[in-house]
């Protein structure tokens, strides 16, 4: 019996062992790259999450008339690109132009249709976007920055996110970048 009990307690300290390897083998590093748009950013580990004191997890997105999506995406050295889209379908892209030599600010003012109203939406369901913490700060000074309101019904939602995105960031905001905005942008 005490061969059988020492046996037992080897092959579970071996097992045990081998889990915390793959754990510490599978965790995940400090900082990641992610592709939103035709950006590729750094996602660092969150060093502050600020969950959000209301539950607004449950919240199905709709395009309802007081829908509105404000996201914004940039950084304090080279300013911020703004998208606005309302429940009416109108679309606003506030960005900085940097392709001639003087920098400047630019608006394109657009339509989206009820079928991308839609999408949109879905995109923010799917995501699960609604059920994300209020605020995500990585351990940098420098970086990038996003930030994105949602109103839906009655219901405002609103993250930060300073050098870490969560996945449901990085998912909404490519879409919107491949989806809406360089659209807007080749068609201008």
């Amino acid at each position: 019996m005490n061969s059988w009990f020492l046996r037992g307690a080897l092959g579970l300290i071996v097992v045990l062992g081998a889990v915390l390897v793959l754990v510490i083998m599978l965790a995940p590093g400090g900082e990641r790259e992610v592709q939103i748009g035709d950006r590729t950013i750094t996602s660092q580990r969150a060093t502050v999450v600020d969950r959000a004191e209301e539950n607004t997890g449950n919240v199905v997105v709709q395009p309802s008339p007081e829908f509105l999506i404000e996201y914004a995406f940039g950084d304090g050295l080279d300013g911020f690109n703004i998208l606005i889209i309302q429940a009416d379908g109108s679309g606003e892209y506030t960005y900085w132009d940097k392709a001639s030599d003087s920098t400047r600010q630019k608006k394109l003012t657009f339509e989206v249709s009820p079928e991308q109203l839609e999408a949109i939406c879905s995109q923010l369901n799917q995501s699960g976007f609604m059920a994300l913490a209020n605020e995500y700060r990585g351990n940098d000074a420098n970086g990038t920055q996003i930030a994105i309101t949602v109103v839906s019904g009655h219901v405002e939602k609103e993250v930060y996110c300073d050098n870490h995105f969560p996945m449901a960031v990085v998912t909404l905001a490519d879409y919107l970048e491949k989806e809406v905005i360089q659209p807007q942008r080749k068609s201008s």
